[in-house]
C-alpha cells in the first residue's frame, strides 16, 4: 500500500481542549446574566421615576384645583428657591408632607391620585415647598410651588422628581402684578 491510500486516524477533542471551551462558554453566560439583571434594575428604576413623575403631576393638578389661600399651600418657605436647599427633600424649613397634609385636611382623598398612589406604595415619599413673590407693597403676588417625590434606588441612596408649579393670587391680577422670576 502507498503512502497516499491510508486512511487518515480519526481525531478525537481532548479533555483539556472541551474544558477550555466550556470555561469560554460560561464566562460568555455569566456576562449576559449579568447584563439581564442589571437591564431589570434599570427597567425597574425607570418604572418607579415614572411613578414619582406622575405623582407630582397629579399633585400640581390637585393645587391647581385649590384656592390660592388654601390651608396646604399657607406654609411658606424662608429659603430662596434660587438656592440649591430649596430642593432638598430633608431641609424641614417650610416643607409639607404628603402624610401630614392628609392628616391635616381628613380622610378625604382631596389630592386625588397622588395621594392614592403613595398610599398604595409606600416607597414614595411626597412632599411640597412654597415660596411667596411679594409685590412692592409687600403683598403676595403668587406662590411657587416646587413638589419633591423621592423614592429609593437599588444602590441604597434616593433618586427625587421635583415638578415646579405657580399659583397666582387672582386678587392680584389686575394690578400690574410682576412676572415671576425664574429659577
Amino acid at each position: 500500500m502507498s503512502p497516499s491510500s491510508r486512511v487518515p486516524s480519526a481525531r478525537g477533542v481532548s479533555l483539556v481542549e472541551a474544558m477550555a471551551a466550556l470555561a469560554v462558554f460560561s464566562i460568555g453566560l455569566l456576562g449576559v446574566l449579568h447584563m439581564n439583571v442589571l437591564a431589570s434594575q434599570q427597567n425597574g428604576l425607570a418604572r418607579r421615576q415614572s411613578t414619582a413623575s406622575k405623582v407630582a403631576r397629579d399633585l400640581v393638578d390637585a393645587f391647581e384645583r385649590l384656592p390660592f389661600d388654601h390651608e396646604l399651600l399657607s406654609t411658606e418657605s424662608t429659603i430662596d428657591p434660587a438656592d440649591p436647599r430649596f430642593a432638598r427633600f430633608d431641609e424641614a424649613d417650610g416643607r409639607v408632607k404628603l402624610s401630614d397634609a392628609v392628616a391635616l385636611v381628613g380622610a378625604r382623598p382631596l389630592l386625588g391620585a397622588a395621594q392614592a398612589t403613595v398610599g398604595a406604595e409606600a416607597t414614595y415619599e411626597v412632599a411640597w415647598r412654597v415660596a411667596p413673590v411679594k409685590d412692592a407693597d409687600g403683598g403676595t403676588e403668587a406662590r411657587r410651588i416646587l413638589v419633591m417625590v423621592r423614592f429609593p434606588t437599588t444602590a441604597g441612596g434616593f433618586k427625587q422628581v421635583d415638578v415646579w408649579a405657580v399659583k397666582f393670587n387672582p386678587q392680584a391680577i389686575g394690578r400690574g402684578a410682576a412676572a415671576i422670576p425664574e429659577i
